[in-house]
C-alpha cells in the first residue's frame, strides 16, 4: 500500500526537481552572464589595492554568472510584459524605449508620490549650518542636485506614469527650504527641460555631456560668474556612439536595444591631471571615487565640487573660462548610494572660495543616521533664538 497518493507523489517531484535544479543552477553558467569583473585593474593600483578589488570582485563575478541570476530577472520582466502588468523593478521602459531606474523610491520621487518632509529638512539643516561654517573663509555655497531622469524626460515616461502627479516634490521642497536659508540653489530640472532631447542617455541613469554642461553654466551663473560659462555652440559636437552600454542594460543582462549615442565635447582643456590633494584626505569606499584636485594657475578661486557620478569626469575640467587656480572633486558621501556623510573637515581644509554641492536627486535626502563628519549637528531640543522665555 502506497503511503502517499499519487498527485502528492508528483508534487513531490514536481519540488525535488526544482530543488535539484536550484543546486545545478550553482555550478551551470547562466546564459545571460556578462563574464566580465565589475571592478577592472588599474595599472597604477598598488599590491594592497588590487588584493581588496579581487576580493570583491570574486563573489560579484560568481552572483553575475552563475545561480541564473541573470537570467531569472529577464524572464519576470517577459512574463509580466507579456501579462500587461506595468513594474518599475529595478528598471522600467518608457514610451519612446527610453529606461528609467525603478529603485531607491526614484519614480515615486520624481513624481512627488512621497515626500520625506523630515529628511529634505534635515538636508536643508545640513547645508545651512555648512553656509554658516563656511562664512568665516568667505566660501560661497551652491546647491545644485543633478535631477532623476524621471523629473525631466517627462515625455519619455510609460503611460502609467501619467496617474502619479502630485503638487509638491522632495525637490520643490529643499528648493524653498534653501532659500529660506538664504543658501543658492539651482532648479537644474527646470534648466534641463527647456533644452532639446535627448537630455539623458537612452540606457543609462546619467545625464548625456551636452546636459552635464548646459547645468554647469546654470551653476555658474548661481555662483555669480556668469562669465565663467562654456557657449556650448563652441564645443558640443554631434552625437557619437558610446564605447559601452548603459549602467541601466548591464544591470539588465541584455543585449543593447537602441543605440545609445553622447555627446562629444571639443574642450580646450586648461586643467592639469587629477592629483591627490593633501586637503582632501577622505575617499569614498568605491575606488573610481576618489577625493582628487586638478590645478588651473598659479592664482584664482579655489573650487570644489562635492557630487557623485553626474559630476566627477567632467565638471571638474569646465573652468575653462574661470578665474581659478585649482579645483577639488570629493563624493558627497561615504559609500556610493549613501547620503549626507561626506567628511566636512575636508572641504576646511581645503578653503575653498566656491563650495558647489551637486549630490544627486535620488540620494540627497538625510536620514535620521547621516551627517557629515566634523560638521556640528544642531541639538533638536535646543530653544530657538529669541524665543519667549
Amino acid at each position: 500500500m502506497n503511503l502517499l497518493s499519487r498527485h502528492r507523489r508528483y508534487l513531490g517531484t514536481l519540488v525535488a526537481g526544482i530543488f535539484g535544479l536550484l543546486l545545478l543552477s550553482n555550478v551551470i553558467p547562466d546564459p545571460l552572464g556578462g563574464w566580465k569583473v565589475r571592478t577592472p585593474m588599474e595599472a597604477d593600483w598598488g599590491l594592497l589595492k588590487r588584493v581588496q578589488v579581487m576580493l570583491r570582485n570574486a563573489p560579484a563575478f560568481v552572483n553575475d554568472n552563475f545561480g541564473f541570476r541573470a537570467s531569472l530577472p529577464v524572464l519576470r520582466r517577459t512574463l509580466r510584459e507579456a501579462l500587461a502588468s506595468p513594474d518599475s523593478y529595478p528598471i522600467y521602459a518608457g514610451r519612446d524605449g527610453q529606461l528609467f531606474w525603478g529603485l531607491e523610491r526614484t519614480p515615486e520621487q520624481s513624481s512627488g508620490a512621497v515626500v520625506r518632509s523630515v529628511e529634505v529638512a534635515r538636508f536643508v539643516t545640513m547645508i545651512g549650518v555648512m553656509q554658516r561654517q563656511l562664512q568665516p573663509l568667505g566660501t560661497k555655497v551652491v546647491v545644485a542636485l543633478p535631477p532623476n531622469a524621471q523629473s525631466v524626460e517627462l515625455e519619455a515616461l510609460p503611460a502609467w506614469n501619467d496617474l502619479l502627479r502630485y503638487p509638491t516634490t522632495e525637490y520643490d521642497a529643499a528648493l524653498a527650504g534653501l532659500r529660506a536659508e538664504g543658501v543658492s540653489a539651482v532648479d537644474l530640472r527646470q534648466v534641463l527641460r527647456d533644452s532639446p532631447r535627448p537630455r539623458y542617455l537612452l540606457t543609462d541613469t546619467h545625464w548625456n555631456e551636452r546636459s552635464s554642461l548646459l547645468a554647469f553654466n546654470a551653476v555658474m551663473v548661481a555662483a555669480g560668474h556668469a562669465d565663467w560659462q562654456v557657449n556650448p555652440a563652441g564645443v558640443v559636437g554631434l552625437p557619437v556612439p558610446m564605447g559601452r552600454r548603459g549602467d541601466l542594460l548591464r544591470a539588465m543582462r541584455m543585449p543593447p536595444e537602441v543605440k545609445e549615442e553622447n555627446f562629444k565635447l571639443r574642450l580646450k582643456d586648461r586643467a592639469g591631471d587629477a592629483r591627490p590633494d593633501p586637503a582632501l584626505t577622505h575617499h569614498n569606499t568605491h575606488p573610481a571615487f576618489r577625493s582628487v584636485a586638478r590645478d588651473y594657475a598659479a592664482t584664482g578661486a579655489r573650487v570644489l565640487i562635492l557630487g557623485d557620478s553626474f559630476s566627477a569626469g567632467l565638471w571638474p575640467r569646465l573652468f575653462v573660462n574661470g578665474d581659478v587656480s585649482v579645483v577639488g572633486w570629493m563624493h558627497a558621501s561615504h559609500t556610493v548610494t549613501g547620503t549626507c556623510d561626506f567628511n566636512f573637515d575636508d572641504v576646511v581644509r581645503f578653503k575653498p572660495d566656491l563650495l558647489i554641492y551637486a549630490r544627486t536627486e535620488r540620494f540627497f535626502v538625510c536620514p535620521p543616521h547621516a551627517w557629515p563628519v566634523g560638521l556640528p549637528e544642531p541639538d533638536p531640543n535646543a530653544v530657538p533664538a529669541g524665543a519667549a522665555p
